[in-house]
């Protein structure tokens, strides 16, 4: 079976939209989406990126341009605030969540939560991703103390940065970012091509 490795972080307005659409990618075309976590913040330092929101004028037009492709694909949008806001502790539970098999569950609530209902992080402390992680693990079904102690974890902290690195290794350098064999695709408005490289096989 043909594989879509998506690679992301909750942080990410433009992987929350992609993540929308690419179960339909997948299912139309006989293809497995492949999660992929990663901490954007370290792959934008790594690469040497300034994101978007430090840049005054590119923030204001990102904030239309999200709400543009939340119109153009028809799902919800509430753009959060603090944005951006913390997920260092949440992309550990996320890796967690891989560990336990609901990686997918974990992921799905998160975003929901996150870009549908206001239900972000409100704080820059680490104590403050624990109420959102909470609510995203018991939504999936989970043991959300059994997944707050994970992502507390050193092996959960190594996890997440295997995981950056690896994303790293493999040219990435922003979310989010696609893989169709060894092919890679960056950013939602790229959905289109692969579409293609699926069909192409």
């Amino acid at each position: 079976m043909r594989t879509v490795e998506f690679y992301y972080d909750l942080v990410s307005p433009y992987a929350y939209l992609a993540y929308t659409q690419l179960g339909r990618v997948c299912e139309e075309r006989d293809a497995e989406l492949a999660l992929q976590p990663m901490l954007l913040g370290a792959v934008h330092k790594a690469a040497g990126i300034q994101a978007p929101i430090e840049i005054e004028a590119k923030s204001r037009y990102q904030r239309r341009d999200i709400a543009r492709w939340a119109n153009f694909y028809g799902v919800p949008l509430e753009f959060p605030e603090p944005f951006p806001f913390r997920t260092l502790k949440t992309m550990r539970a996320a890796v967690v969540c891989r560990e336990l098999g609901a990686l997918e569950a974990f992921t799905r609530e998160a975003f929901a939560l996150f870009w549908e209902e206001g239900g972000a992080p409100k704080g820059r402390e680490e104590a403050d991703e624990d109420g959102p992680i909470t609510e995203a693990a018991r939504r999936a079904g989970l043991d959300a103390e059994e997944v707050l102690e994970g992502a507390a974890a050193p092996e959960a902290k190594e996890a997440l940065k295997s995981a950056t690195a690896g994303a790293l290794e493999r040219g990435v350098f922003g979310a989010p970012a696609f893989f169709v064999g060894g092919e890679m695709f960056w950013g939602n408005d790229r959905l289109h091509f692969v579409e293609d490289a699926l069909e192409r096989g």
